[in-house]
């Protein structure tokens, strides 16, 4: 009953708030969120949005053992009690967004360093990369999602226009549980269609429309994508293997649609 209310409340916020493009990745529900205004999608103009190189410093953590009663069961938790250790923290202007968490924001930053060459150039310019748990998208679901798209920048009541515009942010949950590459790669996917959603074919048709009807939504879409550019795990998709069809409809389009 509870998952059914909250369907409910996110299909009703998609019908009637007006924000860009939010995607939403969770586990194990997940849900797509693509919020328009009536039956309208806002296609607006894509904000560039630069940032400096990250800034960090060195600190010095003491840890600490400690015990948690978990439902009844007794779970300890040890974390090298008998010494000190250095580790660089982030300090940069992400820390003023609502939602940065920041532990993970330095290897990720690693990680979008990694992704394939041409898929980084192709979105590096214009989207930035957060450790967080992003509050829009926490607030619908009433938990941190493992990863969101937001084109919008979209405060926790759902205003847009933040300094996030044009972001894709990984939570500590994604990498507690594994998942911190397979989410990037989800989730750098849809930023990628979103920055080629004026893309027209030799027809005068918006590429990235064909693509969603040729794959079936946006986020299978997202999942070829990811399987294009070497991931080995889909969050929608019933598998991880292209169909030759599928493979040379994706060449074609980052042809014709992305400029490295």
């Amino acid at each position: 009953m509870n998952r059914n209310l909250t369907l409910i409340t996110v299909l009703f916020i998609v019908l009637f708030i007006g924000v860009s493009y939010i995607y939403v990745l969770d586990n194990p529900v997940e849900i797509n969120i693509q919020a328009t205004i009536g039956n309208t999608t806002s296609t607006s103009a894509p904000v560039t949005t630069t940032t400096s190189a990250p800034v960090t410093t060195t600190t010095t953590i003491t840890t600490t053992t400690t015990t948690i009663e978990v439902s009844q069961e007794q779970e300890e938790v040890t974390i090298n009690t008998s010494s000190e250790e250095d580790t660089e923290i982030y300090k940069g202007e992400f820390t003023s967004f609502d939602g940065f968490e920041g532990e993970n924001q330095l290897r990720l930053n690693e990680l979008v360093a990694s992704l394939p060459d041409e898929l980084r150039k192709s979105v590096e310019s214009s989207v930035i990369f957060v450790n967080g748990c992003h509050s829009y998208a926490a607030t619908i679901l009433e938990r941190c999602p493992f990863g969101v798209w937001d084109s919008a920048g979209t405060f926790a009541d759902g205003t847009v226009n933040s300094k996030w515009k044009l972001s894709v942010w990984v939570s500590n949950k994604a990498f507690a549980n594994n998942r911190e590459y397979d989410t990037l790669l989800h989730e750098t996917s849809h930023a990628l269609s979103y920055l080629t959603r004026n893309c027209i074919n030799p027809e005068g048709e918006k590429k990235r429309i064909e693509a969603q009807e040729f794959f079936g939504s946006e986020e299978l879409f997202a999942d070829a994508l990811a399987i294009y550019y070497g991931g080995d795990y889909a969050y929608y998709r019933e598998n991880i293997v292209l169909q030759d069809s599928e493979r040379e409809f994706l060449d074609n389009y980052i042809a014709l649609c992305c400029e490295n």
